[in-house]
């Protein structure tokens, strides 16, 4: 994914990352993604600290469990509605399993709303699809509690913040693999399930296994929650801190 960044990169800004990259003494990646992406620019893997992007964990974190097996199967996306965050591209894969008993809420505002509006009456789903519109607080932790799963269907995304807020929920993940973060937040069949978005049958089936397997989606959400525990400030901070470390050693 990197490396189709890579080619939207002028030929001056490559000049210049070479250029810096050759005097520094540490690097900062914020997820495994952005580490191979400084190695490919030329870095010194021992010279990387990894200090991955998180949250307010507390402010998500919930105590009680989701329930398996609720009908219709809750689903939620969280985002922008512009090209880059693959809405439509969700909603081409549910237009493939509109027979099944699911609901998708999409949270967030933007300038593709009406052709998505569009396209959900095309593929004969707009009574199961909520515009939500942009929600935060109080309000979009309700959306995380009565949702069964989140999906990031992302064509391209620094991190996939969002997706953290999600497990701490104990939803079940189904992401995008053009998130930079999901290699760090996905464990693949163990936290959720990671698919290419430009490949609409592997999102399809992806979500069709976690309706027609409600046990398997909550053993998923459970194995997520814990997994967020990695993801506190204290752990984060310890690849920034190294770094900073780091630099005063080779002084």
């Amino acid at each position: 994914m990197f490396l189709e960044k890579e080619a939207h990169i002028g030929l001056l800004q490559k000049l210049s990352r070479k250029y810096i990259i050759k005097g520094t003494k540490a690097f900062i990646a914020s997820s495994t993604a952005a580490k191979e992406n400084q190695i490919y620019l030329g870095a010194d893997p021992e010279k990387i600290h990894i200090s991955l992007l998180t949250v307010d964990l507390t402010k998500y974190i919930r105590k009680d469990p989701v329930i398996p097996g609720q009908k219709p199967f809750g689903i939620l996306t969280v985002g922008s509605l512009i090209k880059r965050k693959g809405l439509d591209l969700l909603i081409n894969a549910l237009g493939m399993i509109k027979d099944e008993a699911w609901t998708l809420t999409i949270a967030g505002d933007g300038p593709e709303k009406e052709a998505l509006i569009q396209q959900a009456e095309e593929l004969g789903i707009s009574e199961k699809i909520t515009f939500a519109g942009f929600v935060e607080g109080e309000n979009l932790r309700e959306l995380y509690a009565k949702s069964q799963v989140f999906v990031l269907p992302t064509r391209e995304d620094c991190f996939g913040l969002v997706t953290l807020e999600a497990m701490c929920a104990g939803l079940p993940v189904i992401s995008s693999k053009y998130a930079d973060g999901v290699l760090d937040l996905i464990g693949d069949g163990t936290t959720g399930l990671i698919v290419d978005l430009y490949d609409p049958g592997q999102l399809s089936d992806a979500i069709k296994t976690l309706i027609n397997d409600p046990q398997k989606a909550a053993s998923m959400g459970r194995a997520g929650l814990k997994k967020t525990e990695e993801f506190t400030f204290e752990r984060v901070s310890k690849g920034f801190m190294e770094a900073v470390i780091a630099v005063n050693s080779r002084k």
